[in-house]
């Protein structure tokens, strides 16, 4: 296994230095380089806070400082687009906002290319040997892949296709992660009463963090109780099946990777049957958030 560590500022390398020191090993790094959008030199400030490192000058900086860290050295780079890679570009009921945020976009990766490859090509200059650069997010495959200073892209949703990263106009991906909550009550005419179901995924609080109902098609929330953690009440539509106590209602996580900390293992489905099981961090009695 080849294992970068992230960093983004002086006291990363000072740190991961001293642990590589004590240890008798160098520690790979990979510098983390902000690829946010602020337009026309203005404070306004499109993506994620992640790393202090914007410019040109700042990755060399941080460069010439690993120099005398001896128990680390940076062989990497990593530019994470949040704002183009995990934005809905295409919401088919906000067609005049979908523009104008893929109109951003397309400003944004001008800019973030342009400077991202000069940052590539001046830590090279300055004698760091990168091993790779990484680049990009599910909503960014294409406009990434096609920079030619990026080694690798980075697929993380992609591979589930979550509730919010179904409204791409450049990529499309096919859902393929989905959890079930077993109805235990029925409460009144028309409504049902699933055991558990909290599962809102993290970021600005709204509608679209909730999990997806899927199956039997048509199920909707009810508007004062969402999704919670000990019932999930759901309205079915005119046209649903016959439901019974201990049926199953199918849901979609907003995110992908959240999923994962709320349940022990995936069962994977081939055709119409279950071929295998593979256990989560949360399954193999792990947590890192």
């Amino acid at each position: 296994k080849t294992v970068s560590l992230v960093v983004d500022s002086e006291d990363h390398l000072e740190r991961l230095s001293r642990t590589g020191e004590r240890e008798g090993v160098v520690l790979g790094a990979c510098m983390e380089v902000d690829m946010s959008y602020r337009p026309l030199k203005t404070p306004l400030h499109l993506g994620v806070r992640r790393s202090p490192i914007r410019t040109i000058e700042d990755a060399l900086a941080l460069a010439r400082r690993s120099e005398s860290c001896p128990g680390v050295r940076i062989d990497s780079i990593m530019g994470y687009e949040a704002h183009i890679a995990g934005l809905n570009d295409d919401l088919p009921d906000a067609r005049v906002k979908s523009r104008i945020l893929r109109t951003l976009k397309k400003a944004s990766v001008r800019e973030l290319t342009e400077r991202r490859g000069i940052v590539v090509e001046r830590l090279r200059q300055e004698g760091l040997d990168l091993r790779a650069v990484n680049g990009g997010g599910s909503g960014s495959l294409l406009s990434t892949g096609g920079d030619p200073s990026v080694t690798e892209v980075t697929a993380g949703s992609a591979f589930y296709a979550p509730g919010l990263f179904q409204h791409f106009k450049e990529v499309s991906f096919k859902p393929s992660a989905f959890f079930a909550l077993q109805i235990v009550r029925r409460p009144a005419k028309g409504i049902v009463t699933c055991h558990g179901g909290g599962y809102v995924a993290s970021g600005p609080v709204g509608e679209d963090k909730l999990p997806v109902p899927l199956l039997p098609q048509g199920c909707s929330f009810l508007p004062f109780e969402g999704a919670g953690e000990v019932q999930t009440p759901l309205k079915l539509p005119a046209e649903c099946p016959a439901l019974c106590l201990g049926d199953p209602i199918f849901f979609q996580h907003a995110k992908a990777g959240e999923i994962a900390e709320r349940f022990n293992s995936f069962s994977l489905v081939g055709e119409d049957r279950i071929v295998g099981r593979v256990e989560t961090y949360r399954g193999e009695g792990k947590a890192f958030l």
